[in-house]
């Protein structure tokens, strides 16, 4: 069964345009932050260490994609990664819950405007598609994985 869902995934994000893996991103460091944050509510900052890295790992990904382009909503979006990048580094040196929700309410709120333009764009064809590439980030090809 993992075996599928490995390969269910992997065709997932081969065949995903570039604002739906941007997405996954998202949903990944929101999933695993919320691993990070039920393991440190219950005092194991052992079992809660992997998942903060995932997570530190993942809104480095997505600061990444963003940074080479000098378009002004890239700006905005690098000075917010670069944000997130932060509260998710120091959520994870110091074990600290707060920083943590901080964090996870921001990407909450990031999932549902990337949730809002790949549903825009989504039903849209070939017009939307070609749309998207100008306003999504491109997405730099890393060996970390989205699996929990």
């Amino acid at each position: 069964m993992a075996a599928q869902n490995s390969q269910y995934l992997e065709s997932k994000v081969l065949t995903a345009p570039t604002y739906r893996l941007h997405l996954m991103l998202i949903e990944g460091a929101i999933r695993f932050g919320r691993q990070a944050a039920e393991a440190l509510q219950r005092g194991d900052q052992v079992a809660a260490a992997t998942p903060m890295l995932r997570v530190v790992d993942i809104v480095g990904e997505m600061l990444a994609a963003v940074r080479g382009t000098a378009s002004n909503l890239n700006k905005r979006l690098t000075e917010l990664y670069w944000f997130l990048f932060r509260l998710a580094s120091e959520a994870k040196i110091h074990s600290d819950v707060e920083k943590l929700a901080a964090l996870l309410r921001l990407l909450e709120y990031e999932r549902q405007t990337w949730q809002m333009l790949c549903d825009k764009l989504g039903g849209d064809s070939k017009s939307g598609l070609s749309h998207a590439a100008n306003l999504a980030p491109s997405l730099p090809k890393s060996g970390f994985s989205l699996e929990a």
